[in-house]
């Protein structure tokens, strides 16, 4: 999408952001006046819009520039992730042989659970329940 395309919000927001630069340095400069002028009671004025000034200024920063902290976040997560794309595949490999071996384990535990089973009377083997003879020792059950 060209700059000519962008959404008119995108536009206002970045307004909005410059407002909040402008803003919050009126806001330390009447914090720097303020503090220094102790002699004619400007001292909570000035205290108190300065602060004001300073925090909607930085508001108005954060919200208006946003949109622009968004997009250089993602082309950072972008970047680290094709930098780290062999670590990141072997990763996944790995947890998917885990996952296989898990799965494995899980079927063959539920399969084994499945078996009605009992043990001979003779040698302790485990054998089939429908069992006549045992397959270990060869006695009849």
């Amino acid at each position: 999408m060209s700059d000519n395309n962008k959404p008119t919000h995108l536009f206002i927001l970045k307004v909005v952001g410059f407002i909040g630069i402008f803003v919050a340095i009126v806001g330390f400069v009447l914090t720097f006046k303020g503090f220094g002028d102790f002699e004619h009671n400007y001292f909570m004025i000035g205290g108190a819009m300065s602060a004001l000034g300073i925090f909607v200024g930085v508001s108005c920063l954060i919200f208006g520039f946003r949109p622009e902290m968004m997009k250089l976040s993602t082309k950072t997560a972008k970047y680290i992730q094709e930098e780290n794309k062999e670590d990141l595949t072997d990763i996944a490999d790995t947890g998917a042989e885990i996952m296989s071996g898990a799965v494995k384990k899980t079927a063959k535990a539920v399969k084994e659970g499945l078996k009605d089973t009992k043990f001979c009377k003779y040698c302790g083997a485990e054998i089939d329940e429908d069992s006549i003879f045992c397959s270990k020792c060869g006695k009849e059950q």
